[in-house]
């Protein structure tokens, strides 16, 4: 009695849902809105219950997408087919799309945790499925399902055709047959099947001759419609003029409807547009935009160009932390040069903080795919142990590398490592035969290098006249060292017969010009040693350029200068100023001084104690003895040897 009374009452409901079938599916519909998507699936399974298609269809959906209940396909597509087979267009079309692939109810977590064998795993695959919950994939069935959405008259049914039988994938490859869905379904308006149907024709894919006007056609109508591969292809015609008269404006337009579409190429494109006032009113900013909206896709030359945009300025404010984060990407993707521009901006502390671990890293994947001044950089970390633990053996080997693709820099530092015994002993004829390459090669720093060995005379004759045709030859190439070092030459330091004032003075004034504080130092000095007020005023302004840069000697006699008020007014706080500078970097003299100037209150607060604590501080420092030289001095000699290239080299 008890279940007679059940289904009775189970028919009486089914009756009322069926009359209520409107009200269910619009309580459905409004607790959509409302968030409430379990109910909404309770609704319309009640709807369908009651006979409605469309609910069939609408729970299909939520299993598809995971709205309501746990995400399944396989659950999906066991709806579409309830729908599709009670004539459901929509349904069939997704039916047939989802059986190309096939599909399986998902393992729970719980289970897989069972499943660490292959009989265990059978098991579990056995009993997870025995009701169902799999639709292996069958492409001869979708084919079907996916014709009969298109014979009743669905437009993406007829381009999903098009696709399959264009593409081989589902079925043997027709052209014919592509054609003729792709067809069919442009005439009924599907951007894709217009795009297929463009395709087919302008490439002549069917068989026939070639049809760009016609193929054009079909393409501008499937990009009007927003469909971005076909806007690139209109953008492309009208860029080429193929199939359309060339329209430099009609470029831009669909090169920018598919940048905004979101295509990283397009973006990139139209960016470069945008910059050069191609076809569309020039807007940096927009470009810039654009730029940046492919980059983040990881377009490859979209990242370099914002790099480089980022590193010259011009249409942007110069930028070196974007600069060195998106060489960092492109060197994550693979780019050589990024490598090593990333490498670069970590040795120098370029828009980060310096890591010379960090560049070692990058000259290392740069120089093993082949760059030559990465290795030549390589080389040096491994000589000075920068970023790396110090290795001649693996400096000289990476330096050898560079040579032997053709960097002439690489020949000097392979030589300058010859001489220090990089390879176990040292080297000098295989140093002097590669510094003679560089050198007949027209490299400045080789002949530099091979004339301070013609001068010192310890690995060939000494020979002062070679050395000094060497060093005019590099001086007259531009090379600013070669200048000074002829400066010495004429100075008298490498052989007093030689001293010519005048000559030295001219020298150390070409490389003082160039921005040699050295030189600057120098000439100051030379000025200075004639007592002559005429001139005076011009040796404490190549004073003052040296000691800006920074070089110790020329600060400290900045402040000898202002403390003294020979050739300046006396300023004793100048002065003050100026030994602070100079004792920051080491120069004992002037901490010596400032110890004095504090203990008395000369030029600053008096404190006696601070004052004796720097002065006895410069004493163990040599001051009033033997001085550490912070730096070449005027009175030194030169520098013996090549002076150190550093980390970056600024070619590459």
């Amino acid at each position: 009695m008890r279940k007679h009374l059940r289904r009775a009452a189970h028919g009486l409901r089914r009756l009322a849902d069926r009359r209520a079938v409107v009200w269910l599916k619009r309580r459905a519909e409004s607790a959509v809105e409302d968030g409430y998507l379990p109910m909404a699936v309770r609704l319309w399974l009640r709807a369908y219950e009651a006979g409605d298609l469309e609910s069939a269809f609408r729970i299909a959906e939520c299993y598809e997408r995971g709205l309501g209940v746990g995400w399944n396909r396989a659950d999906a597509l066991m709806w579409y087919r309830r729908a599709a087979e009670q004539g459901h267009v929509e349904a069939q079309f997704r039916l047939g799309r989802g059986l190309l692939e096939g599909a399986q109810t998902p393992v729970p977590e719980y289970w897989k945790r069972t499943t660490r064998d292959p009989d265990t795993a059978a098991r579990v695959e056995e009993a997870l499925y025995a009701g169902g919950g799999r639709h292996p994939a069958d492409p001869e069935q979708a084919i079907a399902w996916l014709e009969r959405a298109a014979e009743s008259g669905l437009a993406q049914a007829d381009a999903l055709l098009g696709m399959i039988h264009v593409l081989g994938k589902h079925a043997p490859q027709n052209y014919e047959k592509g054609l003729f869905h792709f067809e069919r379904g442009a005439q009924r308006g599907d951007a894709s099947a217009q795009f297929g149907l463009g395709d087919i024709l302008y490439r002549g894919l069917a068989g026939g001759a070639p049809d760009q006007a016609a193929g054009a056609h079909w393409y501008e109508k499937a990009a009007d419609q927003g469909h971005c591969t076909a806007q690139l292809a209109t953008a492309t015609i009208y860029r080429d003029g193929a199939g359309r008269d060339a329209d430099v404006e009609r470029f831009a337009h669909y090169m920018g409807l598919a940048a905004e579409g979101g295509d990283a190429f397009a973006q990139f494109e139209f960016s470069v547009m945008l910059q050069r006032g191609q076809g569309v009113e020039a807007d940096l900013s927009r470009a810039e935009t654009f730029l940046r909206k492919s980059a983040k896709r990881d377009y490859l030359p979209a990242i370099i160009a914002l790099a480089d945009l980022y590193s010259q300025g011009g249409a942007v404010e110069p930028d070196w932390r974007e600069a060195a984060r998106w060489r960092l990407r492109a060197a994550e993707l693979g780019d050589l040069n990024a490598m090593f521009l990333y490498a670069r901006h970590a040795a120098n502390g370029v828009g980060m903080s310096p890591n010379l671990q960090e560049a070692a890293r990058w000259f290392l994947k740069a120089a093993e795919q082949g760059h030559a001044t990465a290795a030549y950089n390589l080389a040096v970390c491994h000589q000075h142990g920068q970023g790396v633990a110090q290795d001649l053996t693996e400096a000289l080997r990476w330096c050898q590398y560079a040579a032997d693709h053709g960097l002439r820099d690489a020949k000097v530092k392979l030589a300058e490592l010859h001489l220090a015994g990089a390879g176990g002993t040292r080297d000098a004829p295989r140093a002097v035969a590669l510094l003679k390459e560089a050198s007949e090669a027209g490299d400045g720093q080789a002949k530099t290098q091979l004339a301070m060995i013609y001068l010192e005379g310890r690995d060939v004759f000494k020979d002062s006249r070679k050395a000094e045709q060497l060093l005019q030859d590099a001086a007259d190439s531009g090379y600013v060292a070669a200048s000074l070092h002829l400066g010495h030459l004429y100075a008298g330091h490498y052989d007093p017969a030689r001293a010519q004032p005048e000559g030295a003075l001219s020298h150390y004034l070409v490389a003082a010009q160039a921005g040699n504080v050295i030189a600057q130092h120098l000439v100051a000095n030379q000025l200075l040693s004639r007592n002559d007020p005429a001139v005076a005023h011009e040796a404490v302004l190549w004073l003052r350029r040296a000691a800006e840069a920074g070089f110790p000697p020329a600060l400290f006699q900045m402040g000898v200068i202002f403390c003294q008020g020979q050739l300046v007014e006396k300023d004793l706080t100048e002065g003050v100023r100026w030994y602070e500078r100079a004792a920051q970097q080491g120069h004992a003299l002037a901490l010596y001084n400032l110890g004095v100037m504090v203990a008395k209150g000369m030029g600053v607060e008096a404190d006696v104690e601070k004052g004796m604590e720097m002065m006895k501080r410069a004493e163990a420092e040599g001051a009033l003895g033997a001085a550490k030289p912070a730096a070449e001095t005027p009175g030194d000699p030169p520098a013996k040897g090549r002076p150190a290239l550093g980390v970056v080299s600024s070619r590459g």
